[in-house]
């Protein structure tokens, strides 16, 4: 029930076809992820940090594609949020 409530807000947000694209580009979220722990990083802080959904919004619209594709697998794909995990950026 929670992951679907995640998906949705998360549709929102971004927009289903966005949502759609990035889980089947897992491999590349988990690339960039892997190579660029520190952007994902920053990434995902920044979108932590807004309150409002014009403000998340537009902070999506603005993310490069990778970025966006990582921030969305890493809550709604598991093998990305193991990759998470393993490499200790549990903080999201």
């Amino acid at each position: 029930m929670l992951h679907r409530q995640l998906r949705s807000a998360l549709e929102e947000i971004f927009g289903e076809d966005f949502i759609d694209e990035a889980l089947r580009r897992s491999e590349l979220a988990q690339l960039t992820i892997f190579e660029n722990p520190d952007r994902f990083k920053e990434t995902v802080r920044g979108f932590q940090r807004l309150n409002f959904r014009d403000e998340q919004t537009t902070y999506a619209e603005n993310l490069q594609p990778e970025y966006g594709y990582a921030l969305i697998c890493s809550l709604l794909d598991n093998p990305t949020r193991e990759l998470v995990a393993d490499l200790g950026l549990s903080y999201l």
